[in-house]
């Protein structure tokens, strides 16, 4: 990890002085046909993932990575508040909402679980019981390196454990951990999301692969990605109960079907060249998308088209793409701020998809 936020922080200035960095008040609308990024994250903390209770939609739950605390925002009225995490450095990683009704997050470097209660944004942590190459256990940073979290697919918080090479579970109402290893060494699983029936689906960053796991069974299935070294990153299902998953390096996407296991590829550069992609927004905005689609994050809308985003991370994009699986058509939204990286999407929204910008800090809305 520390490898990983020194390849951060050269970028991250460059990145501050494209971006309008200002707060815009309680109500700052920054539009670019069909992007509004309603908020303003802290200078350098990296947001990504963001999340809604149910009961509270216009409350919207944001990770900051480097800023090492959970933000809570009102979409409506910009109010934001921040909660610190207990552990200094800790650094949230992928969160969601559970049924019990408390928000569950994964520390990248610390060593465990955080519920947070969104009453009051008060926190408890859950160390992991696990030690993987060092000899100490209970350690305030470690190697485990969780990435993503998800579930609602039983009493249980499913969670990548990318330093054990496993798929990992805390019981939400016990509080006890399982861990179960991945078939091949070295897979590095990185984002999950609940899966077709009573799976939760993750990508295999490295080991090129998408993977299922049984929530009831613990039964695992892996399906190989036809190009190599594609980068496997974005995953989620539609309500076909079909796996799409995007490769950030091969600039490709597509789908898996778990009933015939037949996995189909599209490539962005295809798309464009073929004239089936339009550009839609502020021309003025920069970044890498339009070199390297560098596709992340993936969610499906209540509209039946697949977003992603382009260039998340460190990576500088400044895209969210829109695709039609019916007219094979992509249309890519510039977000207003340049060389923003996009990070994570929430779909939760019936006529929106929001996320965040990890280094051009704003909040972003796009509107279908």
């Amino acid at each position: 990890m520390k490898a990983f936020f020194a390849s951060i922080l050269p970028v991250l200035p460059l990145a501050t002085a494209m971006a309008i960095n200002a707060d815009y008040g309680p109500r700052m609308l920054k539009r670019a046909n069909g992007i509004v990024e309603y908020a303003r994250a802290p200078l350098l903390s990296t947001p990504c993932e963001t999340e809604f209770h149910p009961d509270q939609m216009d409350i919207a739950w944001v990770e900051l990575i480097a800023g090492n605390a959970i933000l809570r925002v009102n979409v409506t009225s910009g109010e934001k508040k921040k909660f610190p995490l207990k552990n200094p450095v800790g650094l949230p990683s992928g969160m969601e909402f559970m049924p019990d009704g408390y928000l569950w997050f994964s520390e990248v470097a610390g060593n465990g679980m955080v519920r947070l209660d969104p009453k009051d944004g008060s926190m408890t942590e859950y160390p992991f019981p696990w030690t993987n190459i060092a000899a100490v256990d209970n350690l305030p940073v470690g190697i485990r390196v969780t990435i993503d979290v998800s579930g609602n697919r039983d009493r249980g918080a499913w969670f990548t454990a990318a330093g054990l090479n496993a798929i990992g579970r805390i019981d939400i109402d016990t509080f006890e951990f399982s861990l179960y290893p991945l078939p091949n060494p070295l897979s590095v699983p990185l984002i999950i999301q609940p899966g077709p029936g009573s799976t939760m689906v993750f990508s295999e960053i490295v080991g090129n692969r998408v993977g299922t796991i049984d929530v009831h069974t613990k039964e695992i299935k892996e399906y190989e990605i036809p190009t190599p070294l594609s980068l496997v990153q974005g995953v989620a299902t539609d309500d076909d109960g079909l796996i799409w998953w995007t490769g950030t390096l091969g600039g490709n996407f597509g789908t898996i079907d778990v009933k015939t296991g037949k996995v189909t590829e599209i490539f962005i550069n295809d798309i464009r060249a073929a004239g089936n992609a339009t550009v839609v927004g502020n021309p003025l905005s920069i970044g890498s998308s339009a070199a390297l689609s560098l596709p992340g994050p993936v969610r499906v809308g209540t509209d039946g088209k697949v977003y992603f985003v382009e260039g998340n991370l460190v990576f500088l994009g400044n895209r969210v793409g829109q695709y039609d699986p019916k007219t094979k058509k992509l249309v890519e939204y510039l977000t207003p701020t340049s060389l923003s990286g996009p990070c994570d999407l929430n779909n939760q929204h019936g006529d929106a998809i929001f996320f965040a910008e990890f280094t051009g800090n704003g909040l972003g809305r796009l509107q279908y």
